[in-house]
Formats: C-alpha cells, structure tokens, sequence
C-alpha cells in the first residue's frame, strides 16, 4: 500500500436518500414529513497537503420527486459548493480515521429541523458541516469511508437556524502522482 503523502488526491462520491419535510408549511413547529423524497449526491476532491492535511471543494447535487399532492412532481432539487479541510491524525496506509470540517453555499440547502419555519428552507443557503470518519483502502486506488457528524443551516452565514446529524457512506478514489 502506498502511504498518503503531499501530491495524492482523494475523490470521495457518496449517494444520500432523504425522507423530505413539507417546506410550505409556515406554523413555528416542527416540519411534517408528506411523502416526498430526495437523492442526493456529494463529490468531493480533496489534495493532501501534507500526510496528514488535505483541503478541496465539494460539490452537491439532488433530484427529489413530490408526492405530497395531487400530482407527482419532480426534477432537480439542490445544488451547492463549498470548501473541505480534512485532517488524518494517525498516518495510516489501509485503515484511515480522519476529521472533517466543510461548508456548502448553494440552492434549497435546508437541513433537517428547522428552529424556525416562518422562512422555510427555499432559496440561497449556507450549510456548514463537521464530520469524523475513518476510510478504508481496499486497493492503492479505490477505498470504502463512512462519516458522521452535525450539519448547521441558515440563510444567511454564521446564523443558524437548522441542524440535522448526517451520516454518509461512499466510495474513494485514491490518485497518485
């Protein structure tokens, strides 16, 4: 196995479905899920600095499909990007336990439940995120991870007023230079 070091690359894809909450209801309670649903997808490239500290971007993309009326409705859901600082405290070849902070700015970014509803989760928003994860390499080139950890929303940045926790499982691809 070769060991991460400051030229490698790391491109992470995860697929996430998500149980939809109804963003048209205005009452200050808690969202009532209706049917709907979404499928997004994350991809992330991260360039290790050192062994130990990569940064990147992440992009973010989703389709949803809306059964909460008489009509099916559906298409593109979310979209966003925002920056990764990810750091990997044991130097590791196969088994990788790392930290992660990222942000996302984009498009109906709403997360879970939302501290107040009057606003509903549309329109241009800020996700901030923290994550801990550990990878495993199954080849020099190709690794399974799995990561956890609390996601903060809001209109506008650094005022949040959303918060759901995440948990995403995906696949790594590993470049070498």
């Amino acid at each position: 196995m070769k060991s991460l070091r400051s030229d490698v690359g790391i491109n992470g894809l995860t697929a996430n479905f998500h149980g939809l909450s109804d963003f048209e209801y205005l009452g200050n309670d808690t969202l009532n899920y209706d049917g709907s649903s979404e499928l997004e997808f994350v991809f992330r490239d991260v360039r290790m600095m050192t062994p130990q500290l990569g940064v990147g971007f992440q992009l973010l993309t989703s389709f949803f499909i809306d059964n909460s009326g008489d009509e099916t409705n559906y298409g593109v859901g979310s979209w966003g990007i925002g920056p990764v600082v990810r750091y990997y405290p044991f130097e590791s070849d196969r088994f990788q336990p790392y930290a992660q902070a990222n942000s996302m700015f984009g498009n109906n970014l709403a997360v879970g439940k939302l501290a107040n509803t009057e606003s509903g989760g549309n329109g241009f928003r800020v996700r901030l995120g923290l994550r801990g994860g550990v990878a495993y390499r199954l080849t020099n080139n190709i690794g399974l991870f799995i990561e956890g950890g609390p996601d903060w929303g809001s209109g506008r940045l650094f005022k949040a007023d959303a918060r759901t926790y995440q948990l995403n499982i995906g696949i790594d691809l590993y470049r070498f230079n």
